[in-house]
């Protein structure tokens, strides 16, 4: 259901498309839509629903918006433009070994491809490397994005830890400008950093991030696409893959009988 000021914002954004349009008529400047960040959408399904609010439907996605996102796209790039690849990943090489932490005795700046785990690990043990190799200002940034995005991790919330999300956000957004005086971004306007500020209201209508999270279908698609692939000769692997897994189905079933 719209409220008053989502759809006078809706009203707005309107009659700012109904103005393109009109002006693409006489004018076929494609810049003027990309300028308002406008991309076309041909038929698009949710067009015979009135009364929804498409955008609503857009929940939270810890794995790319934090994981990929934030945190690696974002907050791990800045570091290493402020301190340099080399020093991030001596850091990281120097860590010390212990039995429940993951030891990237290579760096992180040649990895190609990360897996959900890999960020989780490099994010308990972040703030701990950049104490004394940025200043205040910079740790605390990292700091309140690693807690937001720790908070927002919660199986359960109250009224304190959504209010301590809110705070870390806060805290962000007072400090954000070191980055714009150090050069390392020209501006903060990006999506994901964006969608933080709806994390909290997601929570109160849907529940607990987790309830939701792509974390679970991408194990999904490992376990039932990509295993089934390496397994097959790479050549009509379909029909391998299908058979692939009703094998592994009915030797499940059979552990089962077996035990019982």
């Amino acid at each position: 259901m719209f409220t008053p000021f989502s759809l006078c914002t809706l009203l707005i954004f309107l009659s700012s498309v109904w103005w393109l349009v009109t002006k693409r008529v006489s004018v076929p400047a494609a810049w003027k839509f990309d300028a308002e960040g406008l991309c076309a959408v041909f038929d698009p399904f949710w067009k015979d629903l009135l009364f929804t609010d498409i955008f609503a439907c857009l929940t939270a996605n810890i794995l790319h918006q934090f994981h990929k996102g934030i945190f690696h796209n974002h907050l791990i790039q800045w570091c290493m433009l402020i301190v340099g690849e080399k020093e991030i990943d001596a850091c990281f090489q120097a860590m010390t070994q212990y039995p429940t932490l993951c030891h990237f005795k290579k760096g992180i700046s040649l990895v190609l491809q990360w897996t959900g785990t890999e960020h989780k690990e490099m994010q308990r043990v972040f703030v701990g490397l950049l104490a004394g190799a940025v200043n205040n200002c910079i740790l605390v940034v990292a700091c309140s994005l690693l807690d937001f995005i720790y908070y927002a991790q919660f199986q359960w919330h109250t009224d304190m830890t959504l209010a301590a999300m809110e705070e870390s956000l806060k805290t962000f957004h007072t400090h954000k400008h070191v980055l714009l005086e150090l050069g390392v971004h020209e501006d903060f306007n990006v999506l994901k950093i964006h969608s933080m500020q709806h994390y909290v209201t997601s929570i109160w209508a849907l529940g607990s991030v987790d309830s939701y999270n792509m974390e679970y279908p991408e194990w999904l698609h490992i376990n039932y696409a990509k295993d089934g692939y390496w397994v097959s000769n790479k050549c009509d692997y379909v029909d391998q893959m299908a058979l692939w897994l009703q094998c592994q189905e009915a030797m499940y079933y059979k552990i089962l009988v077996l035990e019982q």
